[in-house]
């Protein structure tokens, strides 16, 4: 490979890179062996980037008192250790923002089962922890939906096998309540969730029928993140706030 052609793969790739709006429906690649004096220029220039990056991501950003999973729930307590944690986090962190942006305040969290891919265990937590734990680079969303589409959501959590998490809402085996109320179907309310949710991800089709979604700029891992630095220390149970009668 001769220098220009070096030159013009640096600048088109840089244009991929730099282009906020492509969208790619489908992608495809192949490993490209570099022979020759230009192979090792290339794994030079690469060991310097991954090195950078290892040592940002071996940050130490907090400590965990426990080993917490999404998969230490049972059929009474169908919620997790970690379901609750990050339901949690995301329950402080969101409302913050948004009464901060919108001077309104959100009812409760809802986020997927899915979309944790890793424990977290007993011990420093380190950015490269977090980033296992939530790979994904989903936004937070606020949808405002009436109260009838949150008996909807709850009749679903029911039928799952897997707890989804959720915070500041409780669910019974005969009724739900938000901030200790029965739940008004002629109400609004607001619900964090995040964006692959909004879409209709997990067959969660209902959260479309919102009549408005308020986006806060702001990922789920970055507000465990953020959440991790300021309080050092991290700690979670499973609790009574989903119980089935099974």
């Amino acid at each position: 490979m001769n220098n220009i052609h070096k030159i013009l793969l640096i600048i088109i790739s840089s244009s991929f890179i730099c282009c906020d709006n492509i969208e790619l429906n489908s992608t495809s690649f192949s490993r490209i062996e570099i022979i020759g004096p230009e192979e090792n220029i290339f794994t030079d220039e690469i060991q310097v980037y991954k090195d950078s990056i290892d040592l940002k991501l071996d940050r130490i950003v907090g400590y965990s008192e426990g080993l917490y999973t999404k998969t230490d729930f049972n059929k009474t307590n169908f919620n997790s250790s970690l379901g609750n944690l990050v339901a949690d986090i995301l329950f402080t962190q969101s409302d913050s923002i948004f009464n901060e942006q919108e001077g309104k305040k959100i009812d409760f969290v809802l986020q997927n089962h899915g979309g944790i891919r890793s424990s977290l265990f007993k011990g420093d937590i380190k950015l490269t922890d977090i980033y296992k734990i939530l790979p994904f680079e989903n936004e937070i969303v606020i949808i405002e939906v009436l109260g009838e589409t949150v008996e909807e959501i709850i009749t679903f959590l029911r039928k799952e096998i897997n707890p989804h998490p959720i915070s500041g809402i409780s669910i019974g085996t005969d009724k739900a309540l938000i901030k200790g109320k029965l739940i008004d179907p002629s109400k609004k309310y607001y619900i964090s969730t995040n964006d692959y949710l909004l879409n209709g991800g997990d067959n969660m089709f209902f959260l479309e029928k919102n009549s408005r979604v308020y986006r806060l700029g702001y990922s789920l891992r970055d507000a465990f993140i953020n959440f991790t630095k300021s309080n050092l220390k991290l700690s979670s149970n499973i609790d009574n706030r989903f119980l089935k009668n099974e």
